[in-house]
């Protein structure tokens, strides 16, 4: 079996050379999708990722969020501590900067020490996903130590394309399995 790195490169590049026109079309369907779902009746707090490179695009969606009037929050690097802090977003033009790692992050300024205990969903970025909902993510355990502190009541959703679902790889101790998956054909509950 592949190891965890060997399969995080050979999805990263696969993804990479898919077309912008494809990203765009399946990243509206895995958007509309999460838009269906019945939990979002009751919840009030998402915390999301900010897409980069071709990653499924979350832009269209959080500005959705935030003109539906759900509380979104948005993840930046606390790069000692291993892990990630988050902050309530209200304007994706005004309160995002340039970030750890080339990702957009809420500003200096709107950051809290203290994550919401109440999130009501997660939605969690990686590379690729195995069917019983674990991820190969980038490699640096933020979302992996932010999802064992703060994501224990939250539904974890995952965004993927379809072909970056496979059968298994390693899992260790310390991975957290989303409780979905959405793709562009499909939303697939885990059952823990």
């Amino acid at each position: 079996m592949a190891t965890k790195n060997e399969l995080r490169q050979h999805y990263l590049e696969k993804r990479s050379k898919i077309p912008f026109e494809k990203i765009n079309k399946w990243s509206k369907k895995i958007n509309e999708r999460f838009l269906s779902l019945k939990d979002l009746e009751t919840a009030q707090k998402i915390m999301s990722y900010i897409s980069m490179r071709k990653e499924v695009n979350t832009y269209p969606l959080l500005e959705t969020l935030i003109e539906n009037g759900f509380k979104l929050y948005l993840p930046y690097t606390l790069k000692k501590e291993g892990t990630l802090g988050t902050a309530q977003i209200n304007n994706l033009d005004l309160d995002l900067q340039a970030g750890v790692f080339g990702v957009q992050e809420p500003k200096r300024e709107l950051r809290n020490k203290k994550v919401p205990g109440d999130l009501d969903i997660i939605i969690v970025p990686g590379a690729v996903f195995n069917k019983a909902g674990y991820r190969i993510g980038y490699g640096g355990g933020y979302y992996d130590k932010f999802l064992a502190e703060h994501g224990q009541s939250a539904l974890k959703v995952a965004f993927a394309y379809e072909e970056f679902i496979i059968d298994d790889f390693p899992v260790e101790d310390h991975d957290i399995a989303v409780d979905m998956i959405i793709t562009q054909t499909d939303i697939i509950t885990i059952e823990n």
